[in-house]
């Protein structure tokens, strides 16, 4: 066994692998306390985990909200807002609370509480985790503008306690800001909305030393993901108004799509080097197969793209079967990030 001399420290958010010859062991320590990262041949430690559940929770939740401000940015641009009231309202008031809850998870996630905060001290062209948290942070504040005036639409002046008052109409003059520039808010949460759904999966694609990730199809295949998602959290919330038609088209075209750079993505896998081929037959043919085919493709795209095609040929769908639908299309896309992050770090 050798160990490579300074080798930089190694945290839970600096995952760079340094170079080794075949059959060297890299030892990095975490304070002197975690587990050492070691390179046998071509096996990275099989059994360490660098990034958990969290991870894969904050890139679902990041997807989700990513979509919906696609979907309500579209209803306001293409002048459906007052037909599609309900439906825009929502998908105005949620991606606020999804992005903030993924933002904690992923502070949950690192093993220094204060790194994220450096990443806002400067801006590096050269690196996704710069312009992910720049586009966090802009995603944040403007979807937050634009929930505003529905938030206030939605709750009024009635039951606003006294002490929240002086509160509320700060709110207020912000709200009536925000709703005259409704127009430059949508053109701003529709391409951020795209650029937080494409990083999703960029973040993951950038990470040249894990093979199971190293792939340009990943960015477009979370963001469809993230816009199935965010089309089957609405048909659930709201599943009853001149946009369900609008929707359930929307599924068939976005399952679709999801299962077309599904392949893509493994065939670019299946005809690269040795790595890659090894990372796809993890997922189709080796442990994690059976999440893979049953959980990702069969009932995350498959069945639901059955369901969507029978309600627009139908023109009906039983509720019960409809709301089985979108429940498996949102666990799907959930399966399909935590199948990914968990594969693309064991074994390669």
């Amino acid at each position: 066994m050798t160990t490579a001399a300074g080798t930089t420290p190694w945290s839970r958010c600096s995952r760079t692998e340094a170079a080794v010859p075949a059959g060297a062991t890299v030892l990095a320590a975490v304070g002197g306390a975690a587990p050492a990262i070691e390179r046998h041949g071509h096996v990275l430690n099989s059994h360490l985990d660098l990034w958990g559940w969290e991870v894969a929770a904050y890139l679902f939740l990041g997807g989700l909200a990513a979509g919906l401000l696609i979907v309500a940015s579209w209803a306001v641009l293409a002048g459906r807002r007052r037909e599609y009231l309900s439906a825009v309202r929502t998908a105005t008031l949620l991606p606020p609370p999804l992005i903030a809850a993924g933002l904690v998870l992923l502070w949950l996630d690192l093993g220094s509480k204060l790194t994220p905060f450096w990443l806002y001290v400067t801006l590096r062209p050269t690196s996704p985790m710069s312009w992910g948290a720049w586009i966090l942070l802009a995603v944040l504040l403007t979807s937050s503008l634009a929930a505003i005036p529905a938030l206030l639409a939605t709750r009024g002046r009635a039951g606003v306690p006294s002490r929240a008052r002086q509160l509320h109409r700060i709110l207020e003059h912000v709200g009536r800001w925000a709703a005259r520039r409704g127009r430059w808010l949508a053109w701003a949460n529709l391409w951020l909305g795209v650029g937080l759904g494409l990083y999703t999966g960029i973040l993951l694609g950038t990470m040249v030393a894990r093979p199971a990730w190293n792939s340009p199809v990943l960015g477009p295949l979370f963001l469809a993901s993230g816009l199935s998602g965010a089309v089957a959290l609405l048909l659930l919330l709201r599943p009853r108004g001149p946009w369900t038609p609008v929707l359930v088209r929307a599924e068939v075209g976005l399952h679709a799509s999801k299962l077309a750079l599904l392949g893509l993505y493994l065939t670019g896998l299946a005809t690269s080097g040795a790595a890659p081929q090894a990372a796809a037959a993890a997922l189709v043919r080796g442990p994690w197969a059976p999440a893979f085919w049953t959980l990702v493709v069969g009932a995350g795209m498959a069945l639901p793209l059955g369901v969507a095609l029978r309600e627009v040929v139908a023109h009906r769908c039983p509720r019960r079967l409809a709301v089985a639908s979108c429940t498996l299309a949102l666990a799907g896309g959930l399966a399909l990030r935590v199948v990914l992050v968990y594969a693309g770090q064991q074994g390669l």
